[in-house]
């Protein structure tokens, strides 16, 4: 073995792959060798007519902690697709393997580290904490839990774990996040389904100073923190909390706040009315953000969802995971939301007391409210009265001033409901065509 020999070897496992060395012969491996042109070369070797063929292939394995610990050389830096490496990962048994063995020829050849971050994970035990093994009987097979929950359901429990420590798998843990990947899912679905008439480039709206007080304002805000929140996670590999970002912005946010309160708009005013279009609006800026941060995680459902929501065909080149993850920063919304939100729970709380009471009113709608409120919190509260009887999911809500706070339920069941919106607002009323219709109602459809 001579240098000129390793190189040849080299370039002919560079052109035909490493299985090579095993098919082929050493006359093969050493075609582009020359040994007249080799100073290394052993006489024998330069003697006229000799049979490269006759050389004997050695099968030991070389160290291979050398080979994998300066695999960054042939990787990276041959192929110069930056070097040093952004991350080296690999388990916990390996802070004396390959992360050592990788620095120390590095340094030896570089200087330098040929790592800028080091990740390390832990392993999979059982409920019990025993490791998994085949022998033992207590191995949970990838294949199926994926028959089970799909790829999506292991992939978003495998985010939601604390993976720098031995991770315990049952396949009981699946269907907490069955339930998790659903509530995520649907809000996506949900999204998704009422944007179907919506064109951006035709329909958006874009939000202004006189629109802060509005809920759309306030999701806008909301979807800001949530951006922030998911990138500084994916940049620290805290998946487990961007997990929680996600499913806290689903579940909490969207799902119990902004899109409750905004389905009737969606389903009941005029189509191309201005606040429809504006929550329109930014139901596609959430699902854009949305789609793109749930796809390093939910790869098939983020695909899926993306090319419904651009309107192309799966075999379209615009993957979402050719997209890079959502920027920008949050839209300012009105300094009072706070103050409004906690207005809303003490409304939904007077709500659940209202359930709870002979003859209880279980649809929100049957229901109205009178808050009385403080003079200095009626000024406060004002500018968001249009949007406080969506929040909370009544028929309606009537701010008064007083120096005694209270909330009122008022039973609406008595009264007219509207046979589109369901809503008993005090305008429901029989129209011309004989159907019980509210004005905003009416007025849509033209009776």
């Amino acid at each position: 073995m001579t240098e000129e020999t390793v190189r040849a070897v080299a370039r002919a496992v560079r052109r035909n792959g490493s299985n090579f060395w095993f098919e082929a012969s050493p006359g093969q491996l050493l075609a582009d060798y020359d040994a007249s042109a080799d100073a290394e070369a052993p006489t024998w070797v330069k003697a006229a007519g000799f049979d490269l063929d006759s050389l004997t292939k050695g099968n030991d394995i070389f160290d291979v902690w050398f080979e994998s610990g300066s695999s960054w050389n042939g990787v990276l830096r041959e192929r110069k697709i930056g070097f040093p490496a952004d991350l080296y990962l690999e388990g916990s048994d390996q802070h004396r393997g390959w992360f050592q063995l990788s620095l120390l020829p590095g340094l030896g050849v570089t200087g330098q580290s040929p790592f800028k971050t080091v990740l390390t994970h832990g392993f999979m035990v059982d409920a019990e904490g025993r490791k998994m093994s085949k022998s033992g009987g207590n191995a949970v097979k990838v294949e199926d839990v994926l028959k089970i929950h799909g790829a999506d359901i292991c992939r978003w429990w495998v985010s939601t774990l604390n993976y720098t420590n031995d991770i315990k798998v049952d396949l009981e843990f699946f269907k907490v996040a069955s339930d998790e990947y659903r509530k995520v899912r649907n809000t996506i679905r949900f999204l998704l389904g009422n944007l179907n008439n919506f064109d951006p480039e035709k329909d958006r709206v874009e939000l202004g100073p006189e629109d802060r007080f509005s809920v759309d304002a306030w999701a806008l805000q909301r979807l800001g923190h949530f951006i922030k929140q998911v990138d500084n996670g994916y940049a620290s590999f805290n998946f487990k909390r961007v997990a929680e970002v996600i499913f806290d912005f689903c579940n909490d946010s969207m799902s119990a706040v902004y899109l409750a309160a905004v389905k009737d708009r969606l389903y009941c005013d005029a189509l191309d009315s201005r606040r429809r279009r504006r929550t329109q609006t930014v139901l596609y800026e959430i699902a854009h953000s949305l789609i793109r941060a749930v796809a390093p995680i939910l790869v098939h459902t983020a695909e899926e969802a993306w090319l419904a929501l651009t309107g192309e065909l799966m075999e379209s080149e615009r993957s979402v995971h050719l997209c890079r993850l959502p920027e920008g920063d949050a839209f300012e919304a009105d300094s009072g939301w706070e103050r409004v939100m906690s207005f809303r729970q003490s409304v939904l709380k007077v709500l659940e007391d209202a359930k709870q009471k002979e003859n209880p009113i279980k649809n929100p709608l049957d229901a109205g409210i009178t808050a009385v409120v403080k003079p200095a919190t009626l000024e406060k509260l004002a500018p968001y009265r249009e949007e406080l009887a969506d929040l909370c999911g009544v028929s309606r809500l009537d701010l008064v001033s007083g120096e005694t706070v209270s909330f009122e339920v008022q039973d609406l069941r008595d009264e007219p409901k509207c046979e589109r919106s369901w809503k008993r607002d005090g305008t429901v009323q029989t129209r011309s065509d004989g159907g019980l219709l509210s004005d905003r109602d009416a007025a849509v459809v033209g009776v």
